[in-house]
C-alpha cells in the first residue's frame, strides 16, 4: 500500500469566479481501503484522513470561491457580482489546497455550500455538499449532522421535483434518488416520509436492474415503519403527574 504523501496528488484547477490558477489535493483511488459503508452511502477507509469527500470542494486561495466539478461551467454576469461583493471582497486569502484537517474539509464545504446557493447551483448539487458535510460531522461525532441531513433531504426532494438529479451526480438514477430521500427521512425522524419514499423504490420491482437498492429500501422499509411504530406509541402514552 503506497504511503501517506504519495497517496495525494495536485489537480488543477481553474477558479469559476476569478480565473486564477490553481492546484488542491485529491486522493489516488488506489490509496483507498474501503472498510464499511452506511445506509445512506457514507464511506469509511482504513485511513479516513483519505477519505476522498475530504478533497471534494477546490477553493480559490485568490478569491475565496468553492465549487466542485458539479458545479456549472460558467458563471453568469450577475452571479460574478455577487461573488465579488459577498465572497471576494470578505476573503482574506488563504490557501486550503494542501493536506486538508476535518476541521479545514468541514470549512471547504461551508464555503462552497454559501457558493452554490448564491450562483443558484442545481438542487442536487447543493444536495451532495450537505449530505457530504453532514458525514464529515458524523465522522467527528458533531450533533450538526442531523441539520445537515435535514438540509441534504430537503435539496434532494426539490432535486426529485426538478429532475435535476443527474447534474449532481452521473451515477444517480430515479431508484437510487427516491432510496436515499427515504433514507435520510427515516434518519431525521420523519418515518412516515421515510415509508413512503421506500414505497415508491419498491415500487420499481420487475422495472429495474438495481436489484441490490429494491433489497435495501425492503430492509429500510420495514425499519421506518417499526421506528415509526415506536414514535406512534410513544406519542400515545399518557402522561404522568407526580
Amino acid at each position: 500500500m503506497m504511503d501517506h504523501a504519495s497517496a495525494l496528488y495536485d489537480k488543477k484547477c481553474s477558479c469559476l469566479h476569478c480565473g486564477t490558477a490553481f492546484t488542491t489535493k485529491r486522493v489516488r483511488s488506489g490509496a483507498l481501503a474501503m472498510l464499511k459503508r452506511d445506509s445512506d452511502f457514507c464511506t469509511y477507509y482504513k485511513e479516513q484522513s483519505l477519505n476522498p469527500i475530504r478533497y471534494t470542494v477546490a477553493v480559490c486561495p485568490q478569491c475565496g470561491f468553492a465549487f466542485t466539478d458539479q458545479f456549472a461551467p460558467r458563471l453568469s454576469p450577475a452571479h460574478k457580482k455577487l461573488v465579488a461583493e459577498r465572497i471576494a471582497a470578505k476573503w482574506t486569502r488563504k490557501d486550503l489546497g494542501a493536506e486538508r484537517s476535518p476541521a479545514e474539509a468541514i470549512a471547504a464545504y461551508k464555503l462552497a455550500i454559501y457558493a452554490a446557493e448564491l450562483t443558484g447551483q442545481a438542487h442536487s448539487v447543493k444536495a451532495g455538499l450537505y449530505l457530504r458535510l453532514a458525514w464529515l460531522y458524523r465522522f467527528e461525532g458533531d450533533a450538526e449532522e442531523q441539520r445537515c441531513l435535514q438540509q441534504a433531504v430537503d435539496e434532494y426532494e426539490q432535486s426529485y421535483i426538478h429532475s435535476d438529479y443527474a447534474l449532481g451526480d452521473k451515477d444517480m438514477s430515479e431508484v437510487r434518488l427516491l432510496y436515499l430521500i427515504g433514507e435520510l427521512m427515516r434518519r431525521v425522524g420523519k418515518y412516515d416520509k421515510a415509508i413512503h419514499y421506500f414505497s415508491k423504490v419498491l415500487a420499481f420491482r420487475g422495472r429495474t436492474i438495481e436489484t441490490g437498492m429494491l433489497q435495501m429500501a425492503q430492509d429500510q422499509w420495514a425499519q421506518a415503519r417499526d421506528e415509526h411504530k415506536r414514535q406512534q406509541q410513544k406519542r400515545e402514552q399518557p402522561t404522568t403527574v407526580d
